[in-house]
């Protein structure tokens, strides 16, 4: 039987795989093996780094879109004196912005960041909506105060009832209380505006007093009762007093109005130059001393230009209705609804036409006389209506065109065979009635005797027909 040959294992049982082994051992910090490392290391974190930078750059951008509509809803609210109802109106407009800008994101890292960047930003928020509705609230509050103060005053000034009076004025000490109560504005702030409502309220009794018999004894008695130069200065009395004065003289002393009474505003103006406070201080001192002398010198200087005025004034509205008178006169001349003979609409026309060269002549008269008498003025008024209805007796209204004082004076067209007949008959007798002797007054051909220069406005008269005609 043939024999198994056996051999002795020269190794040991290994899990090992088979491979080759080199026997050749690298260390990493002594190749170029291991100068590879640091830069595969380098390139790692650089890819992180980029990462990381991307995602904060692009949640950076949606932070600021986000933040810009934050400010838009806290602006909205500034003017809101509520605080919680200003940041639940905030939570209530954002969040949903907060909620769509997130549903577009679809990183998760850079979802987190918005998330963070959002509530860092709310925070602040909060603290800037709690500060403007705060002052929001201060605001509204001393509006609110003045408001009432002013509407307080206004009653007080308005009445003589001293019941009333201390009525009123306890509510304002009330009013001052409850506001610095509510404020937390302590006892100094309280105290001046106590001062402030008893100085307010003594310079608006001095007020009523002016105009009065004694005025200045009893705005010094109520002023000294009060001792009112505890809390009002001397500078502060006399200003007050100085324009309350000033304001009654000038409401009395219009130039030229028939309700002026410039006796009275000359006496006031005497009274102010002489007052002085209980304390002895002159209100008319410093820098009101030259107004005080302007104002005298205007009110002295305007008493004696005053009646002259008024009684122009005067005339100036007798000689309106006079001239208006003169003027309804004219028109019936040419026309009378209730007169068949008159009623025509060429009747109306007429009467419209010499009605508008009437009120256009009158003014022009007026503004170029103003020194005329009353008595000038009716004279003129009366003598131009009859020259009119001379001038537009008997004729065509279609010969007839609007009257203009500077361009068309001439406006009725008038054949200068005419008017050569009418200067003939003229000739042949001065004194008869005739058409032309109207024209010349009209036009201011007139002689110095009174008499209308009828030679003298033929000549330029029918030179202008002769014109027209060529032309």
């Amino acid at each position: 039987m043939p024999k198994i040959p056996t051999y002795n294992a020269q190794g040991r049982i290994t899990a090992e795989g088979p491979g080759v082994k080199t026997g050749i051992q690298i260390s990493p910090r002594s190749s170029v093996a291991a100068a590879l490392v640091p830069a595969a290391n380098e390139l790692a974190n650089y890819s992180i780094k980029k990462r990381d930078n991307t995602e904060k750059l692009e949640a950076n951008k949606s932070l600021l879109e986000l933040k810009a509509e934050q400010q838009n809803i806290i602006e909205s609210q500034k003017d809101n004196p509520n605080d919680e109802e200003a940041i639940n109106n905030y939570k209530t407009q954002f969040t949903p912005i907060l909620e769509k800008t997130l549903s577009t994101i679809k990183n998760r890292r850079v979802k987190e960041l918005i998330k963070q960047g959002a509530d860092l930003e709310n925070s602040e928020s909060i603290y800037h909506l709690k500060t403007n509705s705060f002052k929001a609230y201060e605001k509204q509050s001393v509006k609110v105060y003045n408001d009432k103060m002013n509407i307080g005053v206004n009653k007080y000034k308005a009445t003589d009832n001293s019941i009333l009076k201390v009525k009123y004025k306890q509510e304002f000490y009330r009013d001052a209380e409850e506001f610095n109560k509510e404020h937390m504005l302590g006892a100094n702030d309280l105290k001046k505006r106590k001062e402030a409502i008893d100085s307010v309220l003594l310079l608006a009794d001095a007020d009523s007093f002016i105009g009065l018999p004694n005025a200045e004894q009893q705005i010094n008695n109520l002023d000294q009762s009060l001792k009112g130069d505890s809390f009002l200065s001397n500078e502060d009395f006399n200003k007050n007093i100085y324009d309350s004065y000033v304001a009654k003289i000038n409401s009395l002393a219009v130039e030229g109005d028939p309700g002026a009474d410039y006796d009275e505003a000359i006496r006031l103006t005497n009274e102010l130059e002489k007052f002085k406070r209980y304390n002895g201080g002159a209100v008319i001192s410093g820098k009101r001393e030259q107004s005080f002398a302007v104002l005298k010198e205007k009110i002295l200087g305007e008493s004696i230009r005053h009646e002259g005025k008024v009684e122009k004034i005067i005339q100036g509205n007798k000689f309106f209705e006079y001239s208006n008178g003169q003027k309804k006169l004219l028109e019936a001349t040419f026309f009378n609804a209730f007169d068949a003979k008159f009623n025509k609409a060429v009747n109306k026309e007429r009467a419209f036409e010499a009605g508008q060269e009437y009120e256009q002549r009158i003014n022009d008269y007026a503004s170029s006389n103003p020194d005329a008498t009353y008595s000038e003025q009716q004279q003129y008024s009366r003598e131009l209506r009859m020259n009119i209805a001379d001038k537009y007796e008997e004729i065509d209204i279609e010969k007839v065109t609007a009257f203009n004082l500077t361009d068309n004076k001439f406006n009725i067209t008038r054949e200068l065979g005419d008017v050569v007949t009418f200067y003939t008959d003229y000739q042949a007798n001065p004194k008869a009635k005739n058409i032309l002797k109207t024209l010349a007054k009209l036009n201011g051909y007139v002689q110095e005797n009174g008499e209308p220069d009828v030679n003298g406005f033929f000549n330029v008269y029918s030179q202008i027909l002769k014109t027209r005609k060529e032309g």
